[in-house]
């Protein structure tokens, strides 16, 4: 057979297992005639089916009868999408089932991986049970540098160069044309393909949606931060709101903890430090890890139980050192937030801390400064000076983010505007929901927002599934 081909701009990202030479910063699409395209696709599917082996390691599942079963591979991926000199490539990890799939009507759902040791969505979730009605085919993508896609064992500032959302977008629209494309193979017909993701990656989604719209077909953005804020005092306002739920007692108790441990420290830091078992902690970082107790325990959904602890240890004569037990079990580890293990450059698949850091401090902000109301639930010096020195500790050079190029490139809010076939979802209590969307104007786009206002309804709270918040509000 001859094929003939044409090169058409696509947003400068390349596809290593699909682009060629001068092709690399090209999307390669077919010229053929009706017929020869059918039988391309057939004798494509018959390789596929008879193989049991291809790029993707697709097989077509029968979901009446096949028991349900994740796989596991890797896809490879330039290092840099938008330098055609650099073709240094990296093993992009990812999951995928298609137990549920129905080859000729169900679509595909990619779920976007974050700031995390990647992973493929509970069976029940949310999504695995919109998969199974609609009969889809359910893929999960690693995000590049955590888990086991690690393009480098060192995480020099050299090396982080290339971990940014738009390389990560680039990855996403890599991989999607390329997984879509195999199941077209398979099943003979078109697929539309749907983006969900959660917090960053809820972003990821909106952005997905927003930049390749001819890849993504809609999408699902689960407390989707995609406003980068640099001075981000609301997050704090709204931990305050949700803990009044409980009554005022819970935040008069958080200010108390706070101003205690604050003279404890200045008594003497080793108090403090052999109580939270962080000798190698100094004041700067301590503030943020001591903040996030309170703090990441509302934000996903155990506003109850951390006011109930609070209450049990009133009369308590170790109210922090009880303090420090409660933050471990809710893993809340002062080591992530110290200067010394930040600096780090070696890298564990188990851990993204620094990447994270890099992440927020380069380009997205969401600088967690104290509230703009009275009283704020976390320490006043906490200002954006604190931060800039947070930055430049963690990373030896002066580093800050420019949130207003963030935004610039997808239009923070307003991409509610913009945008079609989307859904934003907040939990009433997630103190990220300020970075989101939370309503859109009346629109003829498909363009919706939800928040789910229950007790304990944090972040993400609408990717867990049927336990969390009724499903029947979010259908």
């Amino acid at each position: 057979f001859f094929f003939f081909f044409f090169f058409q701009a696509e947003d400068g990202i390349r596809d290593p297992l699909w682009s060629r030479g001068l092709g690399d910063v090209y999307k390669r699409q077919e010229y053929m005639g009706k017929k020869m395209r059918i039988i391309l696709l057939i004798l494509s599917a018959s390789f596929l089916l008879v193989s049991g082996r291809s790029r993707f390691l697709l097989e077509a599942h029968d979901p009446l009868t096949s028991k349900y079963a994740v796989t596991q591979d890797w896809f490879d991926k330039y290092i840099d999408h938008f330098d055609h000199f650099n073709h240094i490539t990296f093993k992009q990890r990812y999951w995928y089932s298609l137990d549920h799939w129905d080859k000729l009507k169900g679509p595909i759902f990619l779920y976007i991986g974050a700031e995390g040791v990647g992973r493929f969505p509970g069976d029940g979730t949310f999504l695995m049970k919109l998969a199974r009605e609609m009969g889809a085919a359910v893929v999960s993508l690693e995000h590049r540098y955590y888990g086991s896609s690690m393009p480098f064992t060192n995480l020099t500032l050299e090396n982080l160069q290339y971990l940014s959302h738009e390389q990560a977008l680039a990855d996403t629209a890599v991989f999607a044309r390329n997984f879509k494309r195999k199941l077209e193979q398979i099943a003979l017909v078109p697929k539309k393909l749907f983006t969900f993701g959660g917090s960053y990656a809820g972003a990821l989604s909106a952005w997905m949606r927003y930049k390749y719209p001819y890849i993504v077909d809609g999408a699902l953005a689960s407390s989707g931060v995609v406003n980068a804020i640099l001075d981000f005092g609301e997050f704090d306002d709204q931990v305050k709101r949700s803990v009044q739920k409980s009554g005022p007692a819970c935040e008069q108790r958080i200010h108390f903890l706070l101003d205690d441990v604050k003279k404890l420290w200045e008594k003497d830091p080793w108090i403090v430090k052999k109580i939270f078992n962080c000798p190698y902690m100094e004041w700067d970082d301590f503030m943020f890890f001591y903040a996030d107790i309170f703090v990441e325990v509302v934000q996903y959904g155990g506003r109850t139980d951390l006011c109930s602890f609070l209450s049990s240890i009133e009369k308590s004569s170790d109210k922090q050192a009880q303090l420090a037990n409660f933050a471990m079990q809710h893993g809340i580890n002062p080591t992530a937030y110290s200067f010394q293990f930040l600096r780090v450059v070696h890298s564990d698949p188990l851990n993204g801390d620094r990447q994270w850091t890099y992440q927020y401090c380069s380009s997205l902000g969401y600088l967690n400064t104290p509230g703009k109301g009275t009283n704020p639930l976390r320490f006043k010096e906490m200002n954006l000076d604190y931060w800039r020195r947070y930055c430049a500790k963690s990373f030896d050079v002066p580093l800050f983010p420019d949130t207003f190029h963030t935004n610039g490139l997808y239009g923070d809010v307003r991409i509610a505007d913009i945008i079609s076939n989307i859904v934003f979802t907040n939990g009433g209590e997630d103190p990220w929901q300020w970075a989101g969307i939370r309503s859109v104007k009346p629109n003829d786009r498909s363009v919706y927002a939800v928040v789910s206002d229950c007790n304990n309804c944090g972040h993400c709270v609408e990717l867990k599934g049927e336990k969390a918040v009724s499903y029947t509000h979010l259908r």
